[in-house]
């Protein structure tokens, strides 16, 4: 859990200084800096903005860096720094970090806002991405098996694009290709079955009336052998310029008793269901004895009372730390300090970050 949260540098953030709760809300009109918050606790985690691509956009006008420092409550200090030119420095308890991914492991975030529709109405990378999430944090082995395969993808794809391979070549990059592409399917298909158990029971309570089939679809025929499949796809996969079969294809299809979600869910179910489904994330994080802090942006948007109360119920009852934003806090806080007297309450105006007692 965040203990105290220092920003600087970031959007149009003025430094803030704070101490947070387990629950805590911040709140304030548009554009007031609630999202930038977030954004930065989200690029100490994991080196990325969710807004933006581009660093530049990230650091306030007339900065060269912004930085993010946390100290949690087991002891450890975490801290990142990033420039225009989007060199980083990462910490760990004063000491340098060269990757990413070793920060990532020690502070596990999952985040909710409204682009996250696009895991139910996008295409399947949104869906994979939310798997490999999971798996990220859960499966030690998982990071170098994704690299491994990607690696042998784009080497792979490039053998699409050459005129003349020669036939070792071929073999030696499918080999590897099939070899890391089914420590993937197992590891996918045995933490998707562990996850949905978490699933239905945040389902149940968000949306007692649903009842979900997810159907998860491997990228390539499984009982086949997969070196054989790429070998037989080279001819149509050079017309296509690239690898049509594999994980990367891989895809989860949500659907209902009346069909697939996206076509007969509402917005507001819609989000529900992606809480539900990223939350169930946090609870079988905990199973594993990892703790995550949720970001969720926008709490109240598109859901009416009883669906904005059992969100903050199933938040309350979540053994995890919670950020979260809303315009008016009169749509959350009364409710949230109810069910929780810990409670913070934050509010955001033109980049300043001032903490309501109450």
């Amino acid at each position: 859990m965040l203990q105290r949260l220092n920003i600087t540098g970031v959007r149009n953030l003025q430094p803030c200084h704070l101490s947070l709760s387990r629950l805590n809300l911040f709140y304030g009109l548009n554009g007031s800096g609630k999202s930038s918050l977030l954004e930065a606790v989200h690029l100490l985690a994991s080196g990325r903005s969710f807004r933006s691509h581009q660093i530049r956009k990230v650091i306030q006008d007339g900065q060269q860096v912004c930085t993010v420092f946390a100290k949690l409550d087991n002891g450890q200090q975490l801290g990142i720094s990033k420039d225009l030119q989007g060199v980083q420095l990462l910490k760990r308890n004063g000491v340098i970090v060269h990757s990413l991914a070793e920060l990532a492991h020690d502070l596990p975030v999952q985040l909710l806002h409204p682009e996250s529709i696009d895991i139910i109405d996008g295409g399947s990378k949104p869906r994979r991405q939310l798997v490999d999430w999971l798996l990220f944090h859960v499966e030690p082995v998982f990071y170098s098996a994704w690299l491994r395969y990607h690696r042998a993808l784009v080497q792979r794809n490039a053998l699409l694009k050459t005129l003349r391979v020669d036939e070792t070549e071929w073999q030696v990059w499918e080999k590897e290709l099939a070899e890391s592409a089914l420590i993937l399917h197992k590891l996918r298909a045995a933490s998707i079955d562990g996850w949905l158990f978490f699933v239905q029971n945040a389902i149940l309570l968000l949306l007692p009336q649903l009842v979900l089939k997810v159907d998860y679809v491997a990228g390539f025929d499984v009982e086949k052998d997969f070196v054989t499949q790429l070998t037989e796809s080279r001819l149509k996969d050079r017309e296509r310029g690239h690898t049509q079969l594999g994980p990367h294809r891989a895809d989860l299809r949500l659907k209902t008793d009346l069909g697939l979600v996206e076509a007969v869910l509402s917005r507001g179910q819609k989000k529900l269901l992606i809480c539900a489904l990223k939350l169930a994330q946090v609870d079988f994080l905990k199973a594993n004895n990892k703790n995550c802090v949720v970001l969720l942006d926008d709490v109240a948007s598109e859901l009416d009372v009883l669906a904005r109360l059992r969100l903050l119920t199933h938040l309350q009852q979540l053994d995890a730390q919670v950020l979260m934003t809303a315009v008016e806090a009169d749509t959350v806080w009364p409710v949230l300090c109810e069910l929780d007297n810990q409670a913070a309450l934050f509010h955001v105006e033109q980049g300043e970050v001032t903490p309501r007692y109450f």
